[in-house]
């Protein structure tokens, strides 16, 4: 009897002194993922492991027609991203922010413009998934949660050992636009391909000292080689009061109206014009935008009417103010590198085009 109690303790003792398995969250992560993708997806999970551990349909696979993007340093797509739960995170279409309840009149929903390079605005799942893709190509690819990372590494290790940065496992479906090396080059000829279908400003209303229908987008200037400048166009509607240039320092106030080049309005200065387009903030102050000109249009400054502080506006508006004289009426139209350049905003897509309607007036009473 003593002898089977001895060996029982023993026993229990040699239970308790056995080690516990032990694994990092990315490999706990791992075995998640296979899983759930062989269920998910049986013929994505049965064609293997791509790249740095992602995964495609080859069903579902368009391979495209177009140059192959791996040396293009930007692309435009069409994407949609699901969770594991099936919930769309993020589309660039418009339908599927119906589906899911979230749209509105004024945010962007189209192709968007990815710069493979940028490893803090692109995970490294997408970027890698991207290599061996062409214009014209779609792909529905998972991508695991490791790799779900905004940093930059230079291996698929790397990235797995990392348990940190990792994201969510998401589900991708892309589609391959168009591709480039010179981001501005490609915003300009977008421009030149708008202005030739749209030579005048199909949103702007004249006050008929210049038809809206005879006055013309015209490059401005036209000699300039300055590729900043050589993406810019200028519309007037009205003629202005007189004609003068501003001295260094002349302050202006300026009413605009802002607007994708696909017309929808995501800032404006007119109240009627905000209640309009499901733009209106209580909070907000419409009125005239006070402005002060500098000698070099880019120094410009927005003025705050509460406590005169300065803050920077963008190159396309400033620009298009220093041609502007008293009581001018115009559209101006700039390609991104005069905008916003990379940064997105709800409203506004990275790399946009824009078109301001603007007008020269006294200042508010």
């Amino acid at each position: 009897m003593k002898r089977i109690i001895y060996f029982s303790l023993l026993l229990l003792f040699s239970l308790s002194c056995a080690k516990t398995e032990t694994v990092s969250s990315n490999v706990k992560s791992k075995r998640f993922f296979e899983a759930w993708l062989q269920v998910a997806d049986p013929a994505a999970y049965n064609n293997g492991e791509q790249g740095w551990g992602w995964y495609f349909n080859p069903d579902t696979e368009v391979p495209g027609t177009g140059n192959p993007v791996a040396d293009s340093a930007w692309v435009q797509v069409r994407f949609t991203a699901w969770n594991v739960g099936g919930v769309i995170v993020e589309s660039t279409e418009e339908r599927r922010h119906h589906q899911i309840g979230d749209y509105a009149s004024y945010y962007y929903y189209g192709p968007v413009v990815w710069h493979k390079a940028d490893a803090a605005a692109l995970p490294a799942g997408l970027r890698n998934l991207l290599q061996d893709m062409k214009i014209g190509g779609k792909r529905v690819a998972y991508v695991p949660a490791w790799l779900n990372s905004f940093v930059d590494y230079s291996s698929a290790k790397d990235y797995f050992n990392d348990t940190e940065n990792a994201g969510a496992t998401l589900k991708y479906d892309v589609e391959i636009l168009d591709a480039t090396n010179d981001m501005t080059r490609w915003g300009v000829d977008s421009l030149v391909r708008y202005v030739g279908h749209n030579p005048t400003c199909p949103y702007a209303t004249s006050n008929g000292d210049v038809p809206a229908e005879k006055a013309r987008f015209v490059r401005c200037p036209e000699t300039s080689k300055d590729t900043t400048s050589l993406g810019f166009w200028y519309q007037r509607l009205k003629e202005p009061d007189k004609v003068k240039a501003w001295p260094a320092d002349t302050i202006v106030y300026v009413d605009y109206v802002a607007r994708r080049l696909d017309g929808t309005v995501f800032d404006t200065t007119v109240k009627d014009t905000a209640l309009m387009y499901d733009l209106y903030s209580s909070s907000a102050t419409y009125s005239p935008m006070k402005m002060k000109v500098a000698s070099v249009f880019y120094d410009s400054k927005m003025i705050s009417t509460t406590d005169s502080s300065e803050s920077s506006l963008i190159n396309g508006f400033t620009y298009a103010v220093k041609q502007m004289s008293p009581g001018e009426w115009g559209v101006a139209l700039f390609h991104q590198g005069m905008g916003y350049a990379q940064t997105s905003q709800l409203t506004i897509p990275a790399y946009s085009p824009l078109l301001f309607e603007l007008r020269m007036v006294d200042a508010p009473q």
